[in-house]
């Protein structure tokens, strides 16, 4: 079982990690992004899920009705072009399967990044200055209660974009949870 570890990042809603971004959790999410590994989709899921049930069963989630709307963050095209599509989302989809005997879970991927350059590098100012206003929302999510997801979380910044985004849209997000922080 995935360990929980709540963040002190300020991003508008509580934000949950499986871990830190080191050992196989690195190797793993690395494979996944850069090395086109989509079968590591399916391990990385099971442990979104089990984690998700954790923060439910803690009442962390915002003590839902309906099911749980797992929105990914968002990702540039060309990043998923590149990665061979967008990897948050079939995480997110892997998991949504995983609970689907014990909890509902849909996926609702409509947040998208525009203008967005690589922020591998980049300061946490400059990163936050390079999220600032690229966080699109091209739907409404589905009905339920919306978590934010993402890969690794390092100062926040595109978290904090999302949850802004979807505020401006009337969308809470009740917490948000990333596979890895670094």
């Amino acid at each position: 079982m995935p360990a929980l570890i709540r963040t002190t990042l300020p991003v508008g809603a509580p934000v949950w990690t499986l871990g830190r971004y080191d050992g196989a959790r690195r190797r793993a999410v690395l494979q996944l992004k850069e090395r086109g590994r989509g079968d590591l989709a399916a391990p990385l899921g099971r442990g979104l899920a089990h984690a998700l049930l954790r923060l439910e069963a803690w009442g962390e989630t915002g003590g839902s009705c309906g099911p749980l709307v797992l929105v990914p963050a968002p990702t540039t095209a060309w990043a998923a072009r590149r990665r061979g599509g967008d990897v948050v989302t079939a995480v997110c989809r892997a998991a949504a399967r995983t609970a689907a005997p014990v909890r509902p879970m849909t996926v609702s991927p409509v947040l998208r990044s525009v203008g967005a350059r690589d922020s591998v590098g980049l300061s946490a100012a400059a990163r936050a200055e390079n999220a600032r206003g690229t966080v699109r929302v091209t739907a409404p999510p589905a009905p339920g209660t919306v978590v934010l997801v993402d890969d690794v979380v390092t100062t926040g910044a595109t978290l904090a974009e999302s949850v802004a985004a979807l505020a401006r849209r009337g969308v809470p997000v009740a917490a948000a949870i990333t596979l890895a922080a670094a």
